[in-house]
């Protein structure tokens, strides 16, 4: 198994340190506005995490990507050379948004994500369930409870695993 820490820091009240560190030391930090980042970055950990995802955003800083180049890419093309499992957890991000944003149902979350899928000709993920739109939606309470509880200056401290 391997393991990368993300470290959430509370530089001020619209600003945060996103860092990672892999297991061999190696990671790298940005400085983002929460308003725009945190929400995104926090739900890719609770459905990356709760998906088992290891070739989507978390699981590719872990195996030596960077965040820079992740942020910066566009998606199809990254779907086009690596696979289209980075792109999918892109679209179940979207549709957690508004489930989360707006109290959709999981039955609702699922309809909405097999719509979208469907104009565009691509396969429902077996693991978008009930259960998973509903183990998202209590993670991201616990960790937006924890950002909401975590001081100016001070780090939250998350840990994204893999099986090699």
């Amino acid at each position: 198994m391997s393991t990368l820490i993300i470290k959430f820091t509370n530089v001020s009240p619209t600003r945060y340190r996103f860092e990672m560190i892999r297991e061999d030391g190696s990671g790298e930090q940005a400085d983002l506005e929460t308003k725009t980042f945190l929400f995104h970055d926090l739900l890719h950990f609770a459905v990356e995490s709760e998906a088992f995802l290891a070739d989507s955003f978390y699981g590719k800083l872990l195996k030596g990507e960077s965040y820079r180049s992740l942020s910066e890419r566009k998606m199809e093309a990254t779907a086009l050379t690596e696979g289209k499992e980075i792109m999918m957890t892109e679209r179940v991000v979207g549709v957690m948004t508004g489930v989360l944003q707006s109290d959709v149902s999981p039955e609702a979350a699922i309809s909405g994500l097999r719509n979208l899928l469907s104009a565009s000709g691509e396969r429902f993920p077996v693991w978008f369930t009930e259960d998973f739109v509903i183990r998202v939606k209590e993670r991201m309470s616990v960790l937006w409870g924890e950002w909401n509880g975590t001081p100016l200056r001070e780090t939250m401290t998350l840990e994204f695993s893999i099986t090699s």
